[in-house]
């Protein structure tokens, strides 16, 4: 049997889920909520911008009791660049950071992984095409559409919507990636049959 982690993996789902003030979500299928520190750092540098808040108060009330944000050597190597250099970008760092803490996870053992994605953005990550058969590629959206067929989420719509306004109409587009299978399934189906 296949254990799973929730693995945020950038910071757009983390904004989207914020701005809707529905960050529980992330709690819903009841799996730890691992978060690259890089992509922690991202999205509460700023706390002005949208979602930031929201997101920085979530995780300091849900830190430890489900979630965790998971230190790297992205970030580190990322805080050392900046303290001389105040111009150093984040861009692409998230990614980096998910995938050391998705390398880390699954070795492991026995442990599977779901990286979530913000729907714009699943099809550009070049690492996601070397993933192993038990990591689950989801989209905000794919998430949310799964939870609610799933019976743990009333309306995945009624959270995107919220979004929309401030996120724009790229978080409405559904879009699943797969690893091995590429079967377009809901994404509670394909974890339960990896289960098995």
């Amino acid at each position: 049997m296949t254990d799973f982690t929730l693995i945020v993996t950038d910071s757009g789902p983390l904004i989207t889920l914020g701005v809707a003030g529905e960050l529980d979500a992330l709690l819903a299928p009841d799996l730890p909520v691992i978060g690259p520190d890089m992509v922690h750092f991202e999205v509460i540098r700023d706390l002005s911008k949208p979602g930031a808040q929201e997101v920085a108060d979530w995780i300091r009330s849900h830190e430890g009791v489900g979630v965790r944000v998971a230190s790297t050597e992205v970030f580190e190597e990322f805080q050392v660049i900046s303290a001389n250099r105040s111009d150093t970008k984040t861009a692409g760092r998230g990614e980096q950071a998910a995938a050391e803490v998705l390398s880390k996870e699954l070795a492991r053992g026995n442990h599977g992984a779901i990286l979530l994605f913000e729907d714009s953005d699943v099809r550009k990550q070049n690492f996601l095409v070397r993933l192993p058969d038990e990591v689950l590629v989801i989209s905000t959206s794919e998430f949310l559409f799964g939870l609610e067929a799933a019976g743990l989420l009333p309306s995945a719509e009624d959270i995107l919507q919220k979004a929309t306004a401030i996120r724009g109409n790229e978080i409405l587009r559904r879009t699943v990636g797969g690893t091995a299978s590429g079967e377009m399934q809901t994404w509670p189906a394909r974890m339960q049959r990896s289960r098995l």
